[in-house]
């Protein structure tokens, strides 16, 4: 270190200002009491102290007004006080090594936290959640500050308007990322931890069932392997870790397909023992009050731990090109026009968004909805509607209809996890991962209207073919293209199943008339199933008939 002291403002080897944000959090002082407790040499809590004190010189005062400095955005004020201040001043306090003199400027800053996240703290989202929690951490870590007893009520209030605001009925976190869900949620299951401490009988009473909700519908959208989908700007959870690292392993998924309405998600589970269990996450919702992706009809699905098309994270946050392809179209198993923008959806809806729905019956399970296309002046250009049915058999029949006003190319994308291996032949995508192989296989309303082709880690003339388990992580994976010619409309049928099914189907032919679509699926013993969808009246709505083993 030099006299000049640590620089704060560094951005790191990527010039990114998260670097810098997480550099003022001190999370590693955790790593460091950790060695220090399980060695017992100094030199580790001295490194805590030497790095407090000079954070400490250089920041003797809190700003008078709201700051996104890289040391003072409230979320980073909070992230101290919740994972690095709390060690010290809980763990380290009457630690010999703790230099007296550093105790009173390290006690008003504790203080000074707590007035500057009182006043100036985000307005609402995730990070208000984090913000207020470490608030009322610090009223009961100090109770004898000043503004203690102050500081735990506004908390308290703050939280419990923004569980109002921010989830959905269902338990889901309005932002809808996997990511920031497990963020929330770890706050609101500290405020449980807080609240127990505090004896705050009465709160606990209102918020248990409240958290509980939330694990709930975080258990539920988990897939086989116990990961979520990562969704809008995600990285890849653990669900089921979590739950049992959180004393919640009694909360696991129904194993039946669900409706979120006002998530706008249907989670599709098909079991069958002879082969792995079907998941499928169908997003016919809102964009999410924050972090949103362009991902509206995008679907991922797994057959037990092979997981076959996914959503590709978030990567970074930086405004490159890097940031519009994780967060835009074609990193998502959606529909691209050329020359057309889709319509964004809202970003919080109250129930299901109109020209969606969800249909089911003892055998089957859809749901559907709806894009619109705009051109550069804001005239609708295209439609695009994807309708998604969980079979009897297992299977997921995904039926893309798409009508275009002028001539256009069109791609429809489906993304693969990295290390599988796409290959086309006759109009299908063979996704191989070890000895597993599914198949997508696709047939049209005119076959010569599309081809088949993929791309992986490729980054001219676009980016394409890329996948972020991680923040600030990327790999290549594999993508399958279906590239479009749009001269009238146009319907895909898309087939999903695992190639070494005991009970073989293959798309024998599909016919379109106005507000009636029939698919037709072969058995591997001959026999015919008809699948035929009828639209209610002029709106969005589907109704379903199926006759089977027609010769």
């Amino acid at each position: 270190m030099e006299e000049a002291g640590y620089d704060w403002d560094h951005r790191g080897p990527k010039n990114d200002k998260e670097w810098a944000w997480f550099l003022n959090r001190h999370r590693y002082f955790e790593d460091l009491y950790i060695a220090y407790q399980a060695t017992g040499e100094a030199r580790y809590a001295e490194k805590i102290f030497t790095i407090l004190e000079d954070w400490l010189r250089q920041h003797k005062k809190a700003p008078w007004g709201m700051s996104f400095s890289t040391a003072w955005r409230p979320l980073e004020a909070a992230r101290r006080v919740l994972e690095s201040w709390d060690i010290v001043y809980l763990k380290l306090w009457n630690d010999p090594l703790f230099p007296e003199s550093m105790k009173p400027d390290f006690l008003e800053a504790l203080t000074n936290h707590g007035d500057y996240l009182q006043d100036h703290h985000a307005l609402y989202g995730n990070h208000l959640i984090t913000e207020m929690l470490a608030l009322l951490k610090l009223s009961l870590i100090l109770p004898d500050a000043p503004n203690a007893s102050e500081w735990q009520a506004y908390a308290l209030k703050k939280m419990d308007t923004e569980y109002h605001e921010q989830f959905y009925p269902e338990g889901a976190h309005k932002e809808l990322s996997s990511h920031y869900q497990r963020v929330v949620l770890l706050n609101f299951q500290k405020l449980l931890t807080l609240l127990e401490i505090a004896k705050a009988d009465e709160a606990l009473a209102i918020w248990k069932p409240r958290v509980r909700g939330m694990w709930q519908y975080f258990a539920q959208i988990q897939k086989p392997d116990g990961t979520a989908p990562i969704n809008n700007d995600s990285d890849l959870e653990n669900v089921r870790q979590l739950l049992r690292q959180s004393g919640q392993e009694t909360i696991k998924a129904s194993g039946e397909t669900v409706y979120f309405p006002n998530a706008g998600q249907v989670v599709f589970r098909g079991y069958d023992e002879r082969v792995p269990p079907l998941w499928a996450f169908f997003d016919i919702g809102p964009r999410g009050s924050d972090h949103q992706h362009e991902d509206f009809l995008h679907l991922s699905a797994s057959f037990g731990n092979f997981n076959v098309l996914v959503d590709n994270g978030r990567y970074t946050y930086k405004p490159v090109a890097w940031r519009d392809y994780f967060q835009g179209t074609s990193s998502h198993n959606i529909l691209e026009i050329e020359g057309l923008e889709q319509r964004p959806q809202v970003n919080i809806a109250k129930g299901s968004l109109s020209g969606t729905g969800y249909w089911h019956d003892k055998t089957m399970h859809a749901a559907w909805g709806k894009a619109q296309f705009t051109n550069k002046l804001g005239g609708l250009g295209a439609t695009w509607e994807r309708i998604v049915i969980q079979l009897p058999e297992h299977r997921l029949l995904i039926l893309d209809q798409i009508v275009s006003f002028h001539p256009r190319t069109a791609k429809l994308y489906w993304h693969g996890s990295p290390g599988d291996n796409w290959e086309v032949k006759n109009k299908t995508f063979f996704i191989k991962n070890g000895t597993s192989i599914a198949v997508l296989e696709n047939a049209s309303t005119d076959p010569s209207a599309f081809e088949l082709i993929t791309a992986e880690g490729q980054t001219e003339p676009l980016l394409q073919g890329w996948h972020s388990y991680d923040f600030n992580q990327k790999q290549p994976a594999p993508a399958g293209i279906t590239q479009l010619k749009l001269s009238k409309p146009l319907i895909i049928v898309s087939l999903l199943s695992l190639e070494n099914d005991p009970d073989t189907v293959e798309i024998d032919s599909i016919n379109a008339k106005p507000n009636e679509i029939t698919v037709q699926l072969r058995r591997g013993t001959g026999d015919i199933h008809r699948l035929i969808l009828h639209r209610a009246n002029s709106v969005s709505s589907w109704f379903f008939e199926r006759t089977e083993s027609i010769h």
